[in-house]
């Protein structure tokens, strides 16, 4: 019987539970119990920034405010924490609940996922607030990312921030909040996450944290989570020896064995290989002083934007990530 792929999501890393389907939540106690607080008071800001880096938790904690909001019952140590079997919860999972709104890239004619968010996607947060509550209760909608929004579909959304419709509330994931536009940010209230500490990290992992992975995430659990996911280990990931064999000119091995034993097939693996490529630069740099290194580093994050924003294909990214690492490389001896 032949076993159908599940649909792609554009806000889901490759192989990684998505958002709304983790309940388990670590660090950023703050910021849970000022939305829990807000929420009990009835007195809610009706727009909330989740500012911080990506992999952080920004995503998980709006999924976890949106099955509190609409109606799930608060059981646990934390304040925003439910019975993962309440109906609820479960058509948050399954994204079926009426007053639950969700803005993200979507796909264009040819089923690839697009790199922005439209203005035709951001106009269905207006109809979405232009109508009555379905349960009778409050309305949740989130837009993960606001980073993702080209400034046509920023716009658009202005118009219900500056007039919030009753019983509503926004909430807006940001990994880079300075760059959204101040119109926006100037009407939310912001929440800034922080990176975590490893110990935390590890924690989120679950048992036997792979250490390289913890040290990798530099504070982000949800980025550990995904290299995990997406098949890597201490032994592929082990930073002195891909020092190492990129020091001496070795990096389309290592490069082409990382992005072959990844799973998944979007940008975002790619990215993944590309800012690991970064961190062995660095710790080459490290042990050789030299500006060669510096320079390298910085051209594979721009290699890495451009890849993003050209939707360029993986191959020809590696090799140009290969040419990048192995003329530092060569640098080393002048």
């Amino acid at each position: 019987m032949k076993t159908e792929k599940p649909t792609p999501e554009t806000d889901r890393e490759p192989a990684a539970p998505h958002p709304r389907e983790t309940y388990s939540f670590v660090g950023h106690e703050a910021e849970e119990v000022a939305l829990a607080d807000a929420l009990q008071s009835g007195r809610m800001h009706h727009a909330w920034l989740l500012a911080g880096p990506k992999g952080l938790g920004k995503a998980t904690l709006a999924y976890r405010f949106a099955r509190a909001a609409l109606g799930a019952a608060c059981i646990g140590r934390r304040p925003l924490d439910v019975d993962p079997e309440h109906v609820v919860a479960r058509r948050v999972t399954a994204l079926s609940h009426p007053d639950l709104f969700v803005l993200r890239r979507g796909f264009n004619e040819r089923g690839k996922a697009r790199r922005e968010i439209t203005v035709d996607d951001a106009r269905e947060l207006g109809h979405f607030f232009s109508l009555a509550p379905s349960e009778g209760g409050m309305r949740v909608a989130i837009i993960d990312a606001v980073d993702d929004l080209n400034r046509n579909a920023a716009n658009a959304i202005l118009k219900t921030l500056e007039e919030p419709p009753a019983r509503s509330v926004l909430l807006l994931v940001c990994h880079a909040p300075g760059a959204a536009l101040a119109t926006i940010r100037s009407r939310c209230r912001r929440l800034a996450l922080r990176p975590l500490s490893d110990a935390l990290v590890g924690e989120a992992m679950g048992e036997a944290p792979d250490a390289g992975l913890v040290a990798l995430a530099k504070g982000r659990p949800g980025r550990a989570i995904a290299l995990k996911a997406q098949g890597l280990d201490a032994a592929v990931i082990k930073l002195d020896q891909a020092r190492d064999a990129v020091a001496r000119g070795d990096a389309g091995p290592v490069l082409n064995a990382l992005y072959d034993k990844m799973a998944g097939e979007s940008f975002e693996r790619l990215a993944a290989v590309l800012e690991l490529a970064g961190e062995w630069t660095r710790a080459a740099g490290v042990e050789q002083s030299g500006e060669h290194w510096a320079e390298a580093w910085s051209a594979l994050e721009t290699l890495r934007q451009e890849a993003e924003g050209l939707d360029m294909d993986a191959r020809h990214a590696l090799a140009r990530a290969v040419g990048i690492l192995d003329r530092a490389a060569a640098a080393k001896g002048r």
